[in-house]
């Protein structure tokens, strides 16, 4: 038997897969596009921040709600130029969320925040001291770094599976250039 769908009927489904999907899509394609584009040899970690992943969200967001007018509304001029908008709206979003990432090497700390076009790329030299806050296991939040550098910049970075990977390098790189390294627990900051 033949069942004629509806576009409007194509465009919920997809919509709905999308959304079914949208967790996968939002733990992997972060750090797959930051690792893609600024991986290099000899780089301990190519990091994608916090940042990145709520701004991904919001370019799916985008193309979910571009579905959604077409499945909802219909196929009208302005559903589609909706959808449209919507879905070109997604791609500049996508991109921008693409130049946030944080790299650490032997030979340099190499960062992009989110709406910046210029990246900062500091030697260890540069790093004033590091700064590592500790938090109790119970705690929701995860512990992290800031890093302090000489011109005045801070950067943060969440301490994931990932960093505690390295943790051995980052913290043997700044004793052995003695930089200071502070360890502040959840009790002093309060």
């Amino acid at each position: 038997m033949y069942q004629r769908y509806e576009i409007k009927h194509i465009f919920l489904a997809i919509g709905a897969c999308i959304v079914l999907f949208s967790p996968i899509y939002l733990l992997i394609v972060p750090l797959a596009v930051v690792n893609t584009l600024y991986y290099k040899k000899d780089i301990w970690i190519t990091y994608a921040p916090t940042e990145n992943y709520v701004t991904f969200g919001v370019s799916l967001f985008l193309i979910i709600l571009a579905c959604l007018v077409l499945g909802f509304l219909g196929i009208r001029k302005w559903t589609v130029g909706a959808g449209v908008f919507c879905v070109l709206l997604s791609g500049l979003v996508f991109y921008i969320a693409s130049l946030s990432y944080i790299t650490l090497s032997g030979e340099e700390i190499s960062y992009r925040t989110l709406f910046s076009k210029d990246k900062q790329s500091y030697a260890w030299e540069d790093l004033e001291k590091l700064v590592y806050y500790v938090k109790l296991p119970e705690d929701d939040e995860l512990s992290y770094y800031e890093f302090y550098f000489k011109d005045g910049q801070m950067m943060k970075m969440k301490q994931n599976s990932f960093v505690t990977n390295l943790q051995g390098n980052l913290n043997g790189t700044v004793r052995a250039m003695q930089i200071p390294l502070q360890y502040v627990e959840e009790y002093d900051v309060e």
